[in-house]
């Protein structure tokens, strides 16, 4: 026997319950869209301050080894003929892999006094952009940039001071990839010679909003 449906016995949404459930939808999405961009942004940056310490513990093994610090360089191997070097050092954008004795990719390299030349390879993160350099020609002290493209803080460590981490912060520098070569804050301790010697980063204007200078990180 075939049973017919009445329109009685039809369910389905009113009006109000579809109503209602857009209304849920949209508070859920005003709430989950501001802090997924909020945990992506600290994710961001915590890549960019992980990657200040690894080069921090690559210039360790090379001071190790060669008595002194030494420079970011890319797109070499360990054996290159061109490594060593002081000065300002070259701002390095990942992803880029750790140099080998086969392989051209991210070093930091110095010279020490006596003219011997020593690198260590560190990898470079995708999006993060990084920068070495030592305070001249005796490489006795370094300084570390780094930011994450998406990131809003840049992070710096000073060989002086290397137990601490410093930042400064600006939610303009998000998917900023000119400014400052992608690094965004200043840093007028580099220069073509290099940089100079004492705390670098302390209560240095580093174009941060609403703090304009490096701030140690706590």
């Amino acid at each position: 026997m075939i049973t017919r449906m009445t329109k009685k016995d039809e369910k389905g949404f009113t009006l109000i319950e579809l109503m209602i459930v857009i209304a849920i939808i949209g508070i859920l999405a005003a709430i989950a869209i501001p802090q997924f961009a909020s945990y992506r942004k600290r994710a961001t940056n915590t890549k960019a301050s992980t990657t200040a310490g690894t080069f921090k513990t690559g210039l360790g093994a090379l001071n190790s080894d060669l008595g002194c610090y030494g420079i970011s360089v890319t797109g070499l191997t360990l054996i290159d003929a061109t490594l060593g070097g002081s000065g300002a050092g070259t701002i390095l954008s990942g992803p880029i892999i750790s140099a080998t004795a086969n392989d051209a990719g991210a070093v930091v390299t110095g010279t020490n006094g006596v003219g011997a030349i020593s690198a260590v390879g560190v990898s470079v993160p995708g999006d993060v952009f990084v920068r070495v350099g030592t305070e001249g020609a005796s490489n006795t002290t370094y300084l570390i940039m780094t930011k994450h493209f998406r990131g809003n803080r840049a992070y710096g460590v000073d060989g002086d001071l290397e137990a601490m981490m410093y930042f400064v912060q600006n939610d303009s520098w998000v998917d900023d990839d000119t400014t400052n070569g992608g690094l965004c804050a200043s840093a007028p301790a580099f220069s073509s010679t290099g940089i100079t010697s004492g705390n670098d980063l302390d209560a240095v204007d580093a174009g941060g909003a609403p703090t304009a200078a490096w701030s140690v990180l706590q």
